[in-house]
């Protein structure tokens, strides 16, 4: 088995030195052993770089604390993802269910404003629908009231001209009568 030192375990995660040994630490309290030197300094085999990839995985999806995600990769070791997996969908569940209740929600809202919108334009629609019929019966009554107060100006005219050729007709003949009477009056005066 190949024993890698903590820089190149650092280069191959694009960590910093200071960054594994955080992470090192962080899994061996979860309760994960590393393998040590005589000097008591961590040394890496294949399976610990297993390990911290997958610590950097879940600690880049920012679901989990780093506390979380070293117990999950301890737990995942061990043979007990599973539970943890478990563990972490229902966290994930929990708050994706209390989104999707406020996104329901708000749905739920805005489908309440739009049927309150149609209504209120079915409302003025209806109004707008009766104002229009009222001003049709509106402009049918002008018209008819226009049309009787044409003929009865015509009307008008017609008996006025009618009594002025009357009145012209009467004078034409009593100046006739005048002139006849004038006529017969001369005569008998001489």
């Amino acid at each position: 088995m190949k024993i890698y030192n903590p820089a190149d375990i650092a280069n191959l995660l694009g960590v910093k030195e200071s960054t594994l040994r955080k992470y090192s630490i962080l899994l061996e309290n979860a309760g994960y052993k590393f393998n040590r030197n005589n000097q008591n300094q961590r040394w890496y085999n294949e399976y610990d770089v297993i390990a911290l990839q997958k610590l950097v995985t879940l600690k880049n999806s920012g679901d989990m604390s780093l506390k979380e995600c070293a117990e999950a990769v301890y737990l995942w070791v061990k043979g007990d993802d599973v539970t943890q997996e478990l563990t972490v969908i229902d966290n994930d569940t929990k708050r994706y269910n209390n989104d999707l209740t406020e996104l329901i929600d708000m749905v739920h809202h805005q489908n309440k404003l739009l049927e309150n919108y149609n209504k209120q334009q079915h409302t003025q629609n209806e109004l707008i629908k009766e104002l229009v019929q009222r001003l049709n019966q509106q402009q049918d009554y002008i018209e008819i009231r226009l049309k009787e107060r044409d003929k009865m100006l015509m009307q008008t005219i017609n008996d006025r001209l009618e009594t002025q050729k009357q009145i012209a007709a009467a004078k034409e003949a009593e100046a006739e009568e005048q002139q006849k009477q004038g006529f017969f009056i001369r005569l008998f005066k001489r």
